[in-house]
């Protein structure tokens, strides 16, 4: 069992940091500088870490709705989104719908929507 352990931690760490560390990391930059649009690479160097692990760790957390992704000029730029808008449910194709915070209420649930 140890062996497992030790297997699961080198997998999600690596130079010393583990992957959700560089994921709180983003998270935190991002909410204190709400505006903030970036790539991968912008985002690395602003928080002294390398790029290619930003990178993935950035696109898990599109997957998680912390960040949004567009594409602009064959880069892709990540910005922040609000927990209060990530809550919306749109019913239409079934998919998650993120509005921007002046479209949202103060009653945000997925009813309104």
């Amino acid at each position: 069992m140890m062996e497992r352990e030790l297997k699961d931690s080198k997998a999600t760490r690596r130079n010393g940091v583990s992957d959700s560390l560089i994921r709180i990391e983003l998270i935190s930059h991002f909410h204190r500088n709400p505006g903030l649009e970036g790539t991968s690479l912008e985002l690395a160097s602003m928080i002294g870490r390398d790029s290619d692990r930003v990178e993935s760790q950035m696109k898990k957390l599109v997957q998680l709705n912390i960040l949004s992704e567009r594409q602009h000029d064959g880069r892709l730029y990540y910005s922040y989104v609000p927990p209060h808008c990530v809550s919306l449910f749109g019913e239409r194709e079934g998919r998650r719908r993120i509005l921007p915070l002046e479209e949202t209420t103060d009653s945000c649930t997925p009813d309104s929507a």
